[in-house]
C-alpha cells in the first residue's frame, strides 16, 4: 500500500513538473501578427517628399513678393507670383497622385488649383485697381487656401495612422495651431480698430505664430516623408 501511494505521488509530481515546464517553455506558439498599413507605402514616400521641396520653392517665392523684397528689386515681385502660381499648381497635382490614400488628398489639391486660378486672375491687379473688387478675391483666395490646409492635414493623419500614430496626432495639433493664428489675425485686425495698441500686439503675435506653423509644417512634412520611406514593407 505504501509503495502504490509513493507511486501515485511520483505520477502526480512528474505531472506538475511537466505542466511548469509546458508554462515557462510554451510548445507551438503562434507567431505575432503584424499589422500591415492600409496604404501604399512605396507612392507615399515618393510624392510626399516631393511634397517637401516644393513647399520649398513656395517659400521663396513668398519671399520674393514680400514687401521689403519688392521695394529693393521690384521686379522679383512678377517671377514670385509666377513662381507661387507654378507651385501651387504642381502641389496640387501631387496631392491627387496620392488621392488614392485619402480622399482629403482630392479636396485639398482642388483647393490648390483654385488657389492657383484665382492668383493668375490678381497678376494684373495694381493699386489703381477698385479695393471693392480686389478685396472679396482675396477673402475667397484666403478662406479656399485655409480649407486646402485643413484636408491636407487630414489626408497626412489618416495616412499616418497605421505608420506613425505620433507623428499622425502631430499634424491634428498643428492644424489647431494653424485656426488659432488664422484667428488670431482677424480677431486682432478687428480689435485694433477699437484698441489699436493691443489689437496691433495680438496681430503681430498671430503673425508670428503663422511664421512658426509655416516652418512645423515644413519638418513634419519630411518626417512623414521619412517615415514612408523607412517603414519596412
Amino acid at each position: 500500500m505504501d509503495e502504490l501511494r509513493k507511486d501515485q505521488m511520483e505520477e502526480r509530481t512528474g505531472e506538475t513538473g511537466k505542466n511548469i515546464r509546458e508554462m515557462e517553455f510554451p510548445v507551438d506558439q503562434p507567431e505575432q501578427i503584424v499589422k500591415k498599413p492600409s496604404v501604399n507605402i512605396p507612392l507615399l514616400a515618393k510624392w510626399i517628399g516631393v511634397l517637401f521641396w516644393l513647399i520649398i520653392a513656395a517659400n521663396i517665392a513668398s519671399l520674393f513678393t514680400s514687401e521689403n523684397v519688392t521695394n529693393a528689386v521690384p521686379s522679383l515681385a512678377f517671377a514670385g507670383q509666377i513662381l507661387n502660381i507654378v507651385t501651387t499648381a504642381a502641389y496640387g497635382v501631387i496631392l491627387l497622385k496620392i488621392a488614392s490614400e485619402s480622399i482629403y488628398y482630392r479636396n485639398s489639391a482642388i483647393c490648390c488649383f483654385i488657389t492657383a486660378v484665382v492668383a493668375v486672375a490678381m497678376i494684373p491687379v495694381s493699386d489703381d485697381t477698385d479695393l471693392a473688387l480686389a478685396i472679396p478675391v482675396v477673402i475667397v483666395s484666403v478662406v479656399v487656401s485655409m480649407i486646402g490646409e485643413y484636408y491636407e492635414y487630414k489626408g497626412h493623419t489618416d495616412v499616418l495612422n497605421d505608420v506613425s500614430p505620433a507623428l499622425s496626432e502631430k499634424w491634428i495639433r498643428l492644424w489647431k495651431w494653424y485656426m488659432g493664428t488664422f484667428l488670431g489675425i482677424i480677431g486682432g485686425t478687428v480689435l485694433a480698430v477699437m484698441i489699436p495698441l493691443i489689437g496691433m500686439i495680438i496681430v503681430l503675435g498671430a503673425t508670428i505664430g503663422t511664421m512658426v506653423v509655416s516652418v512645423v509644417k515644413i519638418v513634419y512634412i519630411y518626417k512623414t516623408a521619412k517615415a514612408f520611406r523607412n517603414y519596412p514593407i
